[in-house]
């Protein structure tokens, strides 16, 4: 740690991580299955507070330029990266700001834009509580009646299984002599695949270790340094979190993982029992909790409730294919088993979807007989990863093809990189999730003009060969054909 970061990991660079549930398209479509009036207007103010290295607001900014994107970051290595590549991407309404929330006075905090969005991803988990105290005095001055607030947070009861390994981190990282926070998590990874094989009492099989113990593919070590060895590193209850948001008027609206508002979904029949006695509110977040395996939440909230009717602001939501479209309805794993379409109701709303972007509405009443509501289509459609809901026509322009060029320059280190990253498109107003390989097959000048596999892989890998180059040609053959229509259909091409 360095002395001023308050046991906050701050000598390694976040990961990229774009999330496509910080989207406020997909925000919306939350609000409106819950009931909440909440849709993005042409222009908005939108803080991402804790921004790390600004993909993720840099990418909204491109998409929407009358929004005005406002990234808060205790780290001025973070800050200095994003506001770098803002401008090299030649965006004018994304700033960034260098801001400790526990000393910012009320002046130095008015002097942000009143918004009418704001998002912490991971955040809460990390921070101190003065930095908590100003998280929710932020958004008690700044946030607009009517707006809405995104809260990515480990959660408890799931995440405390992995309490113990957090601590285990920690001790193994400050065991290592020199290096930094990353290198130090690195070293440790040993020590921790041996005690699992060990098969220590307490050291709970949970997804995250098995991820660190047996997945063949490396975890990222500056994911493992931020998420484990902030010294206020803390998992909270839902109910917790809102009892320290009601000072800002927060109320919670619902979870951007949409099956996890439909109770059939998460509990069996005798958990539902019970569930139906108890109050609406915590009491039922609660429960749902330790029915679900959720170790991270994703929870929206807002600041004045707007009732709207869920159905007719479901109907009007637009939708997208993102990804190479199923014959068959995709099955949407959940708590109680699969949850997919009927093959009668599949055929013509996928059909549909081929041709282009579809209101909810439209595609429920294509089925005959018994149609879809809004919720149950949304859920299996969005769940599966299978559509993206959409704000506007794909129209490319220089704004978008700027931006994403820009990004495979500064992330993509020619396809090899780790992390989740974006193409920046105009109809999803945010970004459309891809791999760094995509990044960089995309923002190739010549995307459109018929590449061919072999000499993509040698432009990016110029090396390769033998059988290096047969299985990079094989993986940019499928690039090039699932990929390229998505992109076109996003207006990115």
């Amino acid at each position: 740690m360095t002395d001023w970061s308050h046991g906050y990991v701050a000598d390694s660079p976040y990961t990229i991580s774009y999330q496509p549930s910080q989207s406020p398209t997909h925000l919306a479509m939350v609000c409106a299955m819950m009931g909440v009036a909440w849709q993005p207007r042409p222009e908005m103010a939108i803080a991402d507070i804790g921004c790390g290295r600004g993909f993720t607001a840099n990418t909204l900014a491109a998409a929407n330029p009358g929004w005005t994107m406002i990234g808060l970051d205790y780290n001025p290595a973070h800050v200095a990266e994003a506001d770098a590549f803002a401008r090299s991407a030649g965006l004018d309404n994304a700033e960034f700001v260098e801001a400790d929330l526990s000393s910012m006075t009320d002046a130095e905090i008015d002097q942000i834009p009143l918004l009418d969005l704001a998002m912490l991803h991971g955040v809460w988990t990390w921070v101190d509580d003065p930095v908590r105290a100003g998280i929710v005095r932020l958004l008690a001055r700044r946030l607009k009646p009517g707006g809405i607030v995104y809260f990515g947070y480990n959660a408890l009861p799931s995440f405390g299984a992995d309490m113990a390994l957090q601590r285990l981190f920690r001790h193994l990282a400050a065991m290592q002599p020199r290096g930094t926070s990353a290198e130090r998590a690195s070293l440790a990874i040993p020590s921790i695949r041996a005690l699992h094989e060990a098969k220590t009492r307490h050291l709970a099989r949970t997804p995250m270790l098995l991820r660190i113990a047996e997945d063949e593919t490396p975890i990222e070590p500056a994911y493992l340094a931020h998420e484990f060895m902030t010294e206020h590193w803390r998992p909270v209850f839902h109910e917790d979190l809102c009892a320290a948001l009601a000072p800002a008027k927060l109320e919670y609206i619902g979870s951007c993982t949409l099956f996890h508002n439909i109770p059939d979904l998460v509990m069996e029949p005798a958990q539902r029992a019970i569930f139906d006695t108890l109050p609406d509110g915590v009491a039922r977040e609660f429960f749902k909790d330790i029915c679900l395996v959720n170790p991270f939440r994703r929870d929206i909230f807002v600041r004045g409730r707007c009732a709207t009717d869920p159905v007719k602001a479901l109907d009007n939501i637009a939708v997208a294919l993102c990804r190479t479209a199923p014959e068959a309805s995709p099955k949407l794993a959940t708590q109680v088993g699969a949850a997919e379409l009927a093959a009668s109701m599949w055929e013509p709303i996928i059909a549909a979807l081929k041709e282009g972007a579809q209101r909810i509405g439209d595609l429920r009443r294509l089925p005959e007989g018994r149609q879809p509501n809004p919720a149950e289509l949304l859920t299996v459609l969005d769940g599966t990863g299978t559509v993206l809901p959409v704000l506007r026509d794909p129209e490319p322009n220089a704004r978008i093809a700027r931006f994403n060029r820009a990004a495979a320059e500064r992330f993509a280190e020619n396809g090899l990189s780790a992390g989740r990253f974006a193409l920046a498109s105009s109809a999803a107003a945010g970004g459309l999730g891809c791999s760094s390989l995509e990044l960089a097959i995309a923002a190739m000048p010549d995307i459109g003009a018929g590449l061919v596999p072999e000499e993509v892989a040698l432009r990016l890998l110029p090396g390769l060969e033998g059988e290096g180059l047969a299985r990079a040609t094989c993986t940019i053959t499928d690039v090039l054909t699932d990929k390229i229509p998505i992109w076109r259909r996003f207006g990115i091409l």
